[in-house]
């Protein structure tokens, strides 16, 4: 009898749709709870979409790198600083020279940079720069916004009248500036340490 049963049931299962077999296996089988899970499971909330005119999220911007300043009389360049300073700032010279005093101690170097237009000058055995001569080539600037080749009306505007002039030279012995005119335009300078006794600084400090 219980034979007949398990061939009835065979049968009746062979008769059956795939898909309702699939359907009764075990493993797919859910559970009440997990039925009122998925009935109550709220859908997933769409993004809403941007709205017009909103600004787009900018990437930061790039910080520009600074342009190197170059060379300017009085501030990275300037008498009494260390000469090894100044030489390390202009690089290796064009020339160096030495020049008579009227003894000794009063000798002097002269380090000679044709391209930036400067000469550094300093005394036998001192390690500052005593003097610095700007050549008509030098394209930087005075820490006063001057340059060579500028009128001389510049000049007096940012240094005030000189104690005196002649048509070739304007003097400012107080700040220990002379400036080589022609037509009235500024085309070279000597700037001399306080007090300072080269040779050359007493040749200014004496024409007329």
């Amino acid at each position: 009898m219980n034979i007949l049963k398990l061939a009835v049931l065979f049968i009746f299962c062979l008769m059956l749709p795939q898909g309702v077999l699939a359907d009764t296996k075990p493993t797919d089988k859910q559970t009440p709870a997990t039925m009122a899970k998925a009935d109550t499971a709220k859908p997933a909330t769409p993004a809403k979409p941007a709205k017009k005119g909103a600004k787009k999220a900018q990437a930061p911007a790039k910080a520009k790198k600074k342009k190197p300043e170059g060379l300017v009389i009085g501030k990275n360049l300037k008498v009494g600083m260390p000469l090894a300073g100044a030489i390390k700032l202009l690089g290796i010279p064009g020339s160096i020279s030495i020049k008579r005093g009227t003894e000794s101690k009063l000798d002097s170097i002269a380090i000679a940079y044709a391209n930036h237009g400067i000469v550094l000058h300093s005394l036998n055995g001192k390690k500052n720069i005593e003097a610095l001569e700007i050549l008509p080539q030098f394209k930087g600037r005075f820490a006063e916004g001057i340059k060579i080749g500028e009128k001389f009306t510049t000049l007096i505007e940012k240094y005030g009248v000189p104690q005196s002039m002649s048509a070739s030279l304007a003097k400012y012995p107080a700040k220990g500036m002379y400036f080589s005119l022609k037509e009235n335009m500024l085309v070279a300078a000597h700037i001399f340490a306080k007090n300072s006794k080269i040779l050359s600084h007493q040749l200014y400090k004496n024409h007329r």
